[in-house]
């Protein structure tokens, strides 16, 4: 019987651990998520920088560049055919 309770002892602190391991997990993959979302943050802005340091148009500044194109293209057609 004393063998018994060792086993339930034992079966206890493992489960405690278990659950100590399974709510650091979660803490790490909180702090996981949150790194990851300043890691892409701050390659934005690094984009950004690196464009500016080039005197590169930004993702931003080239699609409006290409829209403004559309525009110009679609007016210089409509001339054409008037």
């Amino acid at each position: 019987m004393a063998a018994e309770v060792v086993r339930a002892d034992i079966y206890a602190r493992f489960l405690d651990e278990i659950r100590a391991l399974k709510e650091e997990n979660l803490a790490l993959k909180k702090t996981n998520d949150e790194l990851l979302q300043r890691l892409h943050g701050l390659h934005g802005e690094y984009q950004e920088l690196r464009y500016h340091i080039k005197g590169m148009a930004s993702h931003g500044e080239v699609l409006m560049l290409r829209k403004k194109i559309l525009e110009l293209q679609n007016q210089l057609q409509l001339k054409r055919s008037h």
